[in-house]
């Protein structure tokens, strides 16, 4: 179910640095999100989102799932990525945790257009308490 949240309570990132429009689900161990590109992308190649924006996307959704926490990418295990987005294009990006130890998790990612699964990764992601970080 589709809730509007304040993605800004999520992620530490700013405009035009955000790959997220809408949380559509969230729990401690998944989230869904969407982000529809748009022609002021910062990180557009001939109209074309290319691998930095899809991992950005994928990162950040990553991040909902740490809540209130700081979430730091650690590692990219594995990306396949079958075909780049373009302008106007709707990514729904699915981040579940497979695993986890201490404060590192592993979550799997997959990024859609549609039904049409256009990448998939595995990030390890470190979270550390918001007050640490002070």
């Amino acid at each position: 179910m589709s809730e509007q949240r304040n993605i800004f309570s999520y992620i530490p990132q700013r405009p035009p640095f955000v790959f997220i429009d809408t949380i559509e689900d969230m729990s401690e161990k998944s989230a869904r999100t969407r982000y529809t590109i748009p022609d002021t992308c910062p990180l557009l190649s001939d109209d074309i989102l290319p691998l930095s924006g899809l991992m950005e996307n994928a990162a950040q959704t990553c991040s909902v799932i740490a809540g209130n926490r700081i979430a730091y990418l650690g590692a990219v295990k594995q990306m396949e990525v079958m075909r780049f987005p373009s302008i106007g294009e709707t990514l729904c990006t699915e981040a579940v945790v497979k695993q986890e130890m201490l404060n590192i998790s592993l979550i799997e990612c997959a990024t859609r257009v549609q039904d049409e699964t256009i990448a998939t990764t595995t990030l390890k992601i470190a979270t550390m308490d918001n007050n640490a970080a002070r």
